[in-house]
Protein backbone atom coordinates (compact mmCIF):
# COMPACT_ATOMS: atom_id res chain seq x y z
CA UNK A 1 0.00 0.00 0.00
CA UNK A 2 1.22 3.51 -0.81
CA UNK A 3 1.57 5.92 2.08
CA UNK A 4 1.69 9.70 1.88
CA UNK A 5 2.38 12.39 4.45
CA UNK A 6 0.69 15.64 3.41
CA UNK A 7 -1.74 15.48 0.48
CA UNK A 8 -3.77 18.23 -1.20
CA UNK A 9 -7.05 17.42 -2.98
CA UNK A 10 -8.16 20.11 -5.44
CA UNK A 11 -11.79 20.14 -6.61
CA UNK A 12 -14.25 22.52 -8.25
CA UNK A 13 -15.65 24.60 -5.43
CA UNK A 14 -18.29 26.04 -7.74
CA UNK A 15 -19.86 22.65 -8.49
CA UNK A 16 -23.23 21.77 -7.02
CA UNK A 17 -22.82 21.11 -3.30
CA UNK A 18 -24.88 17.91 -3.24
CA UNK A 19 -23.05 16.45 -6.24
CA UNK A 20 -19.65 17.34 -4.83
CA UNK A 21 -20.50 15.99 -1.38
CA UNK A 22 -21.48 12.71 -3.01
CA UNK A 23 -18.33 12.59 -5.14
CA UNK A 24 -16.06 13.36 -2.21
CA UNK A 25 -17.88 10.80 -0.09
CA UNK A 26 -17.03 8.13 -2.65
CA UNK A 27 -13.29 8.67 -2.34
CA UNK A 28 -12.40 10.25 1.02
CA UNK A 29 -12.40 6.93 2.87
CA UNK A 30 -9.74 5.40 0.64
CA UNK A 31 -7.66 8.57 0.63
CA UNK A 32 -7.79 9.10 4.39
CA UNK A 33 -6.46 5.60 4.99
CA UNK A 34 -3.24 6.30 3.05
CA UNK A 35 -2.65 9.99 3.82
CA UNK A 36 -1.52 11.29 7.21
CA UNK A 37 -2.86 14.75 6.46
CA UNK A 38 -5.41 15.40 3.70
CA UNK A 39 -6.25 19.01 2.84
CA UNK A 40 -9.28 19.79 0.65
CA UNK A 41 -9.24 22.89 -1.53
CA UNK A 42 -12.26 24.00 -3.54
CA UNK A 43 -11.42 26.32 -6.41
CA UNK A 44 -13.30 29.60 -6.54
CA UNK A 45 -12.54 30.86 -10.06
CA UNK A 46 -10.75 30.03 -13.30
CA UNK A 47 -6.98 29.63 -12.86
CA UNK A 48 -7.41 29.11 -9.10
CA UNK A 49 -6.17 25.51 -9.40
CA UNK A 50 -3.08 26.67 -11.27
CA UNK A 51 -2.34 29.32 -8.67
CA UNK A 52 -2.69 27.02 -5.67
CA UNK A 53 -0.46 24.38 -7.32
CA UNK A 54 2.20 26.95 -8.09
CA UNK A 55 2.10 28.56 -4.65
CA UNK A 56 1.48 25.53 -2.42
CA UNK A 57 2.27 22.44 -4.50
CA UNK A 58 5.81 22.10 -3.22
CA UNK A 59 4.53 21.80 0.35
CA UNK A 60 2.76 18.51 -0.35
CA UNK A 61 3.92 15.00 -1.13
CA UNK A 62 0.82 14.30 -3.20
CA UNK A 63 -1.51 16.48 -5.30
CA UNK A 64 -4.90 14.92 -6.08
CA UNK A 65 -6.86 16.49 -8.95
CA UNK A 66 -10.60 15.85 -8.72
CA UNK A 67 -11.97 17.12 -12.01
CA UNK A 68 -11.82 17.00 -15.79
CA UNK A 69 -9.25 17.85 -18.43
CA UNK A 70 -9.52 21.60 -17.81
CA UNK A 71 -8.68 21.22 -14.13
CA UNK A 72 -5.82 18.84 -14.95
CA UNK A 73 -4.50 21.39 -17.46
CA UNK A 74 -4.55 24.16 -14.85
CA UNK A 75 -2.79 22.03 -12.25
CA UNK A 76 -0.12 20.89 -14.70
CA UNK A 77 0.63 24.54 -15.50
CA UNK A 78 0.94 25.28 -11.81
CA UNK A 79 3.20 22.31 -11.10
CA UNK A 80 5.41 22.28 -14.21
CA UNK A 81 7.85 24.97 -13.11
CA UNK A 82 8.28 23.82 -9.51
CA UNK A 83 11.79 22.71 -8.66
CA UNK A 84 10.43 19.81 -6.59
CA UNK A 85 7.29 18.48 -8.30
CA UNK A 86 5.08 16.31 -6.07
CA UNK A 87 3.40 13.08 -7.07
CA UNK A 88 0.13 13.80 -8.83
CA UNK A 89 -3.05 11.74 -9.09
CA UNK A 90 -6.29 12.20 -11.05
CA UNK A 91 -9.79 11.42 -9.83
CA UNK A 92 -11.67 11.80 -13.15
CA UNK A 93 -14.83 13.86 -12.73
CA UNK A 94 -15.12 15.77 -16.02
CA UNK A 95 -16.68 15.34 -19.44
CA UNK A 96 -13.89 13.46 -21.20
CA UNK A 97 -11.03 12.80 -18.73
CA UNK A 98 -8.66 12.06 -21.60
CA UNK A 99 -5.30 12.13 -19.78
CA UNK A 100 -6.63 9.81 -17.09
CA UNK A 101 -7.70 7.35 -19.80
CA UNK A 102 -4.22 7.41 -21.32
CA UNK A 103 -2.74 6.67 -17.90
CA UNK A 104 -4.98 3.64 -17.41
CA UNK A 105 -6.94 5.25 -14.57
CA UNK A 106 -10.40 3.84 -13.91
CA UNK A 107 -13.25 6.21 -14.73
CA UNK A 108 -15.03 4.95 -11.61
CA UNK A 109 -14.25 7.42 -8.84
CA UNK A 110 -13.97 4.75 -6.13
CA UNK A 111 -11.58 2.66 -8.18
CA UNK A 112 -9.53 5.73 -9.08
CA UNK A 113 -9.21 6.56 -5.38
CA UNK A 114 -8.17 2.99 -4.66
CA UNK A 115 -5.49 3.31 -7.35
CA UNK A 116 -3.95 6.20 -5.40
CA UNK A 117 -3.65 3.79 -2.49
CA UNK A 118 -2.21 0.87 -4.44
CA UNK A 119 -1.08 2.12 -7.87
CA UNK A 120 2.32 2.71 -9.41
CA UNK A 121 4.01 6.06 -9.98
CA UNK A 122 5.72 6.99 -13.25
CA UNK A 123 7.08 10.28 -14.51
CA UNK A 124 5.28 11.37 -17.68
CA UNK A 125 6.22 13.80 -20.43
CA UNK A 126 4.80 17.32 -20.38
CA UNK A 127 5.08 19.67 -23.38
CA UNK A 128 6.09 23.31 -23.03
CA UNK A 129 4.37 25.63 -25.52
CA UNK A 130 6.03 29.04 -25.27
CA UNK A 131 5.47 29.86 -21.57
CA UNK A 132 2.56 27.43 -21.08
CA UNK A 133 2.29 23.64 -20.76
CA UNK A 134 0.00 20.84 -21.94
CA UNK A 135 -0.25 17.18 -21.06
CA UNK A 136 -2.63 15.72 -23.67
CA UNK A 137 -2.96 17.68 -26.93
CA UNK A 138 -2.30 20.94 -28.75
CA UNK A 139 -3.96 22.11 -31.95
CA UNK A 140 -4.59 24.98 -34.36
CA UNK A 141 -7.10 25.29 -37.18
CA UNK A 142 -10.44 23.50 -37.20
CA UNK A 143 -9.86 21.84 -33.83
CA UNK A 144 -9.43 25.22 -32.11
CA UNK A 145 -12.37 26.66 -34.07
CA UNK A 146 -14.52 23.72 -32.97
CA UNK A 147 -13.50 24.18 -29.33
CA UNK A 148 -14.52 27.83 -29.46
CA UNK A 149 -17.89 26.86 -30.95
CA UNK A 150 -18.64 24.39 -28.17
CA UNK A 151 -21.47 25.55 -25.93
CA UNK A 152 -20.55 24.79 -22.32
CA UNK A 153 -24.20 23.99 -21.59
CA UNK A 154 -24.16 21.01 -23.97
CA UNK A 155 -20.54 19.97 -23.40
CA UNK A 156 -21.55 17.47 -20.74
CA UNK A 157 -24.14 15.88 -23.01
CA UNK A 158 -21.62 15.04 -25.73
CA UNK A 159 -17.90 14.67 -25.05
CA UNK A 160 -16.85 11.97 -27.48
CA UNK A 161 -14.81 12.17 -30.64
CA UNK A 162 -18.06 12.04 -32.61
CA UNK A 163 -18.94 15.35 -30.97
CA UNK A 164 -15.73 16.95 -32.18
CA UNK A 165 -16.31 15.58 -35.66
CA UNK A 166 -19.84 16.92 -35.59
CA UNK A 167 -18.49 20.29 -34.50
CA UNK A 168 -16.07 20.24 -37.43
CA UNK A 169 -18.94 19.55 -39.83
CA UNK A 170 -21.00 22.43 -38.48
CA UNK A 171 -18.38 24.90 -39.67
CA UNK A 172 -19.59 26.38 -42.94
CA UNK A 173 -16.16 25.87 -44.43
CA UNK A 174 -12.71 24.98 -43.18
CA UNK A 175 -10.33 27.86 -43.65
CA UNK A 176 -6.90 26.98 -44.96
CA UNK A 177 -3.87 28.69 -43.46
CA UNK A 178 -0.24 28.59 -44.47
CA UNK A 179 2.48 27.76 -42.00
CA UNK A 180 6.19 27.39 -41.63
CA UNK A 181 7.40 24.78 -39.17
CA UNK A 182 10.67 23.35 -38.00
CA UNK A 183 10.23 19.83 -36.64
CA UNK A 184 13.36 18.45 -34.99
CA UNK A 185 15.38 20.64 -37.34
CA UNK A 186 13.43 19.71 -40.49
CA UNK A 187 11.75 22.60 -42.32
CA UNK A 188 8.14 22.07 -43.39
CA UNK A 189 6.04 24.63 -45.26
CA UNK A 190 2.46 23.77 -46.22
CA UNK A 191 -1.15 24.82 -46.34
CA UNK A 192 -3.39 23.08 -43.83
CA UNK A 193 -6.72 23.21 -42.06
CA UNK A 194 -5.35 21.75 -38.84
CA UNK A 195 -2.08 21.01 -37.08
CA UNK A 196 -2.50 18.65 -34.18
CA UNK A 197 0.09 17.57 -31.59
CA UNK A 198 -0.71 14.53 -29.44
CA UNK A 199 1.09 13.78 -26.20
CA UNK A 200 -1.70 11.46 -25.01
CA UNK A 201 -3.77 8.89 -26.84
CA UNK A 202 -7.34 10.10 -26.30
CA UNK A 203 -9.46 13.03 -27.40
CA UNK A 204 -13.13 13.29 -26.56
CA UNK A 205 -12.93 9.85 -24.83
CA UNK A 206 -11.99 8.10 -28.11
CA UNK A 207 -8.59 6.58 -28.76
CA UNK A 208 -6.45 8.09 -31.50
CA UNK A 209 -5.24 5.82 -34.33
CA UNK A 210 -1.66 5.62 -33.10
CA UNK A 211 0.73 2.71 -32.65
CA UNK A 212 1.58 1.89 -29.01
CA UNK A 213 3.86 4.54 -27.51
CA UNK A 214 5.16 5.20 -24.03
CA UNK A 215 4.08 8.22 -22.03
CA UNK A 216 7.70 9.02 -21.14
CA UNK A 217 9.68 8.53 -24.36
CA UNK A 218 10.35 12.24 -24.92
CA UNK A 219 8.39 12.38 -28.20
CA UNK A 220 5.06 13.75 -29.42
CA UNK A 221 3.02 12.87 -32.51
CA UNK A 222 2.53 15.80 -34.88
CA UNK A 223 -0.21 15.63 -37.52
CA UNK A 224 -0.64 18.08 -40.38
CA UNK A 225 -4.12 17.86 -41.89
CA UNK A 226 -4.07 19.32 -45.39
CA UNK A 227 -7.72 18.91 -46.35
CA UNK A 228 -11.04 18.64 -44.54
CA UNK A 229 -14.19 16.72 -45.41
CA UNK A 230 -15.80 13.33 -45.05
CA UNK A 231 -12.94 11.54 -46.81
CA UNK A 232 -10.47 12.69 -44.14
CA UNK A 233 -12.84 11.88 -41.29
CA UNK A 234 -13.54 8.44 -42.74
CA UNK A 235 -9.81 7.81 -43.07
CA UNK A 236 -9.15 8.77 -39.46
CA UNK A 237 -12.01 6.63 -38.15
CA UNK A 238 -11.02 3.66 -40.30
CA UNK A 239 -7.53 3.84 -38.81
CA UNK A 240 -8.84 3.66 -35.24
CA UNK A 241 -7.56 0.61 -33.46
CA UNK A 242 -5.15 -0.39 -36.24
CA UNK A 243 -2.28 1.84 -35.10
CA UNK A 244 -1.81 2.95 -38.70
CA UNK A 245 -2.65 6.05 -40.65
CA UNK A 246 -2.95 6.07 -44.42
CA UNK A 247 -0.56 8.86 -45.31
CA UNK A 248 -0.34 7.97 -49.00
CA UNK A 249 -3.28 10.22 -49.83
CA UNK A 250 -1.20 13.21 -48.85
CA UNK A 251 -4.02 14.55 -46.70
CA UNK A 252 -2.18 13.69 -43.47
CA UNK A 253 1.49 14.22 -42.65
CA UNK A 254 2.75 12.53 -39.48
CA UNK A 255 5.94 13.21 -37.52
CA UNK A 256 7.30 12.09 -34.15
CA UNK A 257 9.52 14.73 -32.59
CA UNK A 258 11.12 16.18 -29.45
CA UNK A 259 10.65 19.81 -30.45
CA UNK A 260 8.98 21.98 -33.05
CA UNK A 261 8.28 25.60 -33.89
CA UNK A 262 5.29 26.85 -35.87
CA UNK A 263 4.45 30.16 -37.48
CA UNK A 264 1.09 30.61 -39.24
CA UNK A 265 -0.33 33.08 -41.70
CA UNK A 266 -2.73 34.39 -40.54
CA UNK A 267 -2.27 34.04 -36.76
CA UNK A 268 -4.24 31.08 -35.36
CA UNK A 269 -5.87 30.47 -32.00
CA UNK A 270 -4.36 27.56 -30.08
CA UNK A 271 -6.29 24.80 -28.31
CA UNK A 272 -4.37 23.16 -25.46
CA UNK A 273 -6.13 20.29 -23.67
CA UNK A 274 -9.49 21.80 -24.69
CA UNK A 275 -8.63 25.32 -23.51
CA UNK A 276 -8.28 28.15 -26.06
CA UNK A 277 -6.44 31.22 -24.79
CA UNK A 278 -3.17 31.67 -26.75
CA UNK A 279 -2.12 32.27 -30.36
CA UNK A 280 0.62 31.35 -32.82
CA UNK A 281 3.58 31.55 -33.28
CA UNK A 282 4.72 28.84 -30.89
CA UNK A 283 7.76 26.83 -29.86
CA UNK A 284 7.10 23.34 -28.52
CA UNK A 285 9.52 21.36 -26.37
CA UNK A 286 8.94 17.96 -24.79
CA UNK A 287 9.96 17.91 -21.13
CA UNK A 288 10.77 14.24 -20.71
CA UNK A 289 9.53 12.49 -17.56
CA UNK A 290 8.65 15.83 -16.02
CA UNK A 291 5.82 15.17 -13.55
CA UNK A 292 5.30 11.95 -11.54
CA UNK A 293 1.74 10.67 -11.96
CA UNK A 294 0.03 7.71 -10.35
CA UNK A 295 -0.95 5.38 -13.20
CA UNK A 296 -2.93 2.22 -13.77
CA UNK A 297 -1.22 -1.13 -14.10
CA UNK A 298 -2.02 -1.22 -17.82
CA UNK A 299 -1.49 2.30 -19.10
CA UNK A 300 -2.69 2.64 -22.68
CA UNK A 301 0.01 4.87 -24.08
Amino acid sequence: MNHYGKALLIYNGKAGQDDMDSTLGNCIGELSSCCDELTLYGTKSKSDAERICREKGGNFELIIILGGDGTVHECVNGLAELADRPKTAILPAGTCNDLSRSLGISQDIRQAARLIKYGMTEKIDIVKANDRYFSNFWGVGIIADASQNVNEAVKGVFGKLSYYLSAFQTLQEAKNFTFKAEIDGKAVEEEAVMVFVANGRFIGTSELPLPPQKYNDGLVDIFIIKEAGFRLLKELLAAKGTGKLNEKSGEILHFRAKSASLETMPIQNIDMDGEVYTETPVKLEVLEQHIPFIIGEEEVY
